[in-house]
């Protein structure tokens, strides 16, 4: 298959993608400040000089962490918590701006969040 076939198919598959889910995917890795209610889950952030209202009940759920991507290792014997990240998955919006869903990583070793990706 050449090059320009390939380059095709994956422009095509990537218009489909979207036009099924109708969202775009913006990958940003950045840290936010969190605040949370007593259970632990986002209730708002800020971002690069923004406030964000969670609209939604989060969805909390467990990832692995790109460990293969790091230069520390756990020590031998440590549980596979090590490797596992808390994601969120919520819709938040600005004031006066329209709501988007938004993936979180929360590190509860430093109680630090860091903003993954925003759908919309």
């Amino acid at each position: 298959m050449s090059a320009d076939t390939h380059t095709l198919i994956i422009r095509t598959l990537v218009r489909i993608i979207r036009a099924l889910w109708g969202k775009q995917m913006i990958r940003v890795d950045e840290s936010i400040q969190v605040a949370t209610n007593q259970a632990g889950e986002p209730v708002g952030f800020s971002w690069r000089n923004g406030s964000y209202q969670v609209i939604t009940k989060p969805v909390r759920w467990f990832s692995r962490r790109n460990w293969w991507d790091e230069s520390a290792r756990a020590q031998r014997g440590i549980g596979a918590g090590v490797l596992e990240l808390e994601m969120w998955r919520l819709s938040a919006s600005k004031q006066n701006s329209s709501p988007a869903q938004f993936e979180l990583i929360h590190t509860e070793a430093t109680n630090s969040w860091q903003l993954l990706r925003i759908f919309g």
